[in-house]
């Protein structure tokens, strides 16, 4: 119990100050509401270049 407890306030690691930096940078309508859910507009999601490319992707795999 007091390990966790001094997790909470020794400094972030690399490790948690780069997933941070990745969350920051993400999308930018992504929001945190009620206990933890995260809402992101799909509008965002369908215009972004990786879902293009996996969109594409699918369709090739089905029309073999």
């Amino acid at each position: 119990m007091l390990k966790g407890l001094f997790n909470l306030l020794k400094s972030p690691s690399a490790d948690d100050l780069k997933l941070a930096a990745s969350i920051n940078n993400s999308y930018k309508s992504m929001r945190v509401v009620g206990r933890g859910t995260l809402r992101i507009d799909p509008a965002e999601i369908f215009d972004s270049p990786e879902f293009k490319e996996d969109l594409d992707r699918a369709r090739r795999l089905i029309n073999r």
